[in-house]
């Protein structure tokens, strides 16, 4: 059964840039307690109203440990585009860093209300690993006037 939890990210308020210029880096982390499987999702971090994505990257241990690794994630939004940042990505199938991997992460449009930022297993894992840690760092900037 899918899971839904909070990375440490999730427990403070989300920094809101002031100008388009200004850049803002949050970096949230989740430790494995228990096996993943299918659908489960880590929320990790708040996009405020009125920003956009300037890149994400995931950093993870080793989320399958079978010989043969299935494991796929995907980052995006909570309740809307779950791939939005990063589609498809094998990273945990030996650990290891992914950045921002699809065009839409950098066309991602300001809304008028906070989105949160998680992270979903697509693909279960072979064999799940029941300890390691995830982290996501998700900066962003406020919206330009003409996005």
């Amino acid at each position: 059964m899918a899971t839904t939890y909070n990375a440490s990210g999730m427990s403070i308020n989300a920094i809101t840039a002031q100008r388009a210029g200004d850049v803002i880096a949050v970096h949230s982390t989740f430790a494995l307690s228990a096996a993943l499987v299918v659908n489960d999702v880590v929320k990790f971090a708040t996009l405020p109203a009125g920003c956009v994505p300037v890149d994400c990257v995931v950093d993870c241990d080793d989320l399958d440990t079978g010989v043969a690794p299935a494991v796929v994630v995907e980052v995006g939004f909570t309740g809307g585009d779950t791939d939005a940042l990063i589609a498809a990505s094998t990273v945990g199938q030996a650990g290891g860093v992914e950045r921002a991997n699809v065009a839409t992460a950098f066309r991602v449009v300001p809304t008028a209300t906070d989105r949160t930022v998680q992270l979903k297993v697509a693909t279960a894992p072979a064999t799940s690993a029941v300890a390691g840690t995830v982290g996501l760092t998700l900066t962003y900037r406020a919206a330009q006037v003409d996005e």
